[in-house]
């Protein structure tokens, strides 16, 4: 697509923002940023959109977007704007699509083929890990591109094996592309743009803020026409792509675990409200075998099964932790995350008030109905909080510190 064209995407881009639902109204009848662009105040007066919407589209200053063109000309990095005959048609689909992607790599043709997203835990077992490593080896070695977010944890393994496995795999980045996020996956994200691509609708030096991860979670599912959760205590980040892929009308697969085990309570209630049994890849390829019997390399299949098992070597060359937890310093400084959320030092007491001022309208009303003591999701649920809300809020809050999760799903203020 022309450069000129791009800039306008780009231009669009900034005034709109991250998972912007008015997107949608625009596009319905303008399909060419240029004609936004070029609309005189009285003319965006008469759109569909809120007056603080209306206001940034006044903004016709162009600085921004030519140093973002500038910059993904000089780092080779591909912008996709909706218009564009490569972007991802099953994101057009979705409530509140992407205005563009920043794209380094070889974006893999996925209107062509079956994706799947593997999310889970960070703080994945050894079972999550291994099953996480096979699943995705094979689905990636039968034709299959696996999606993930480049994560700590089941993400990273599920990168991995799809690596290994010879196939395409996309990671969708809740950064801009001049950051790599965690910095320990930095071979990791290398490796992904030689088989396949990283991919962010944000701009090149956004920082991976908290709020960022949940509004990114709805691209992981909106790439894909079936996502798998692989560990997840409930109201895990796993769980809020869970909830949007069933928004989306995706299909949801999960891998069972030990009852009572906290990272097991989120794919085993999926699986109780009606969420596919994901076992192995087998179970995933025999679902959509109907309509991508033609994509799939079934020989290709069959010999990664007898080379998939985990591989911890073929891992920890990519930098990526194979065992319990690893956490970021730089952004645990940058979006609060405590080590012992329990206990709070005298600074962070007086950071407190500073994060909840930063909360957004919908986190902090979630935040202001939350009990005393100890509470769960489903509680709160009950008292009419919509699910997504809901979850994006204790996820958001959890990041800044305001509450903790307890063993069971619960939860608790800070």
């Amino acid at each position: 697509m022309r450069d000129e064209n791009n800039l306008y995407w780009v231009w669009l881009s900034c005034r709109l923002g991250a998972e912007s639902k008015e997107f949608g109204r625009l596009v319905g009848s303008i399909s060419d940023p240029y004609e936004i662009y070029r609309m005189s105040e009285e003319e965006i007066g008469q759109l569909p959109l809120k007056e603080d919407t209306k206001k940034r589209l006044c903004d016709k200053a162009l600085t921004d977007a030519y140093g973002i063109i500038k910059y993904c000309k000089s780092e080779r990095v591909e912008i996709i704007g909706y218009g564009n005959k490569k972007y991802p048609e099953r994101l057009k689909a979705i409530e509140d699509p992407p205005v563009l992607l920043y794209c380094k790599g070889k974006m893999p043709d996925l209107n062509s083929m079956l994706c799947i997203g593997i999310v889970g835990t960070r703080k994945m077992s050894e079972y999550g890990m291994r099953s996480a490593y096979k699943i995705s080896y094979e689905l990636a070695a039968a034709g299959v591109c696996v999606v993930s977010g480049m994560a700590l944890g089941i993400d990273g393994i599920s990168a991995c094996g799809a690596i290994e496995g010879g196939g395409a795999t996309v990671a969708v980045l809740g950064c801009g592309i001049g950051r790599v996020y965690p910095k320990a996956h930095t071979s990791l994200a290398k490796a992904i743009r030689s088989c396949g691509a990283v991919i962010t609708e944000y701009p090149p030096e956004e920082e991976p803020h908290g709020y960022n991860f949940p509004k990114r979670n709805r691209i992981i599912s909106g790439l894909c026409q079936g996502v798998i959760v692989i560990e997840g205590a409930k109201g895990s980040g796993a769980l809020i792509t869970a909830t949007r892929a069933i928004e989306q009308g995706r299909q949801l697969f999960a891998l069972p675990g030990k009852v009572n085990e906290n990272n097991s309570d989120g794919p085993n209630e999926l699986i109780k409200n009606g969420a596919y049994v994901a076992l192995s890849a087998e179970d995933v390829i025999g679902y959509y075998d109907f309509l991508y019997h033609d994509t799939f390399d079934m020989r290709a299949y069959a010999r990664a099964k007898k080379s998939s098992d985990f591989n911890r070597r073929a891992v920890e060359k990519y930098g990526v932790e194979t065992v319990g937890e690893a956490v970021d310093e730089t952004v645990r400084r940058k979006t609060n995350v405590r080590q012992a959320p329990n206990v709070q030092t005298e600074s962070e007491r007086d950071e407190a008030p500073k994060a909840l001022d930063a909360l957004d309208a919908s986190t902090r009303k979630v935040y202001d109905a939350l009990p005393d003591g100890t509470f769960t999701a489903d509680a709160l649920t009950s008292c009419g909080i919509p699910v997504y809300e809901l979850m994006t809020a204790l996820t958001m809050l959890e990041i800044n510190g305001l509450i903790a999760s307890l063993p069971g799903g619960a939860y608790k203020k800070n």
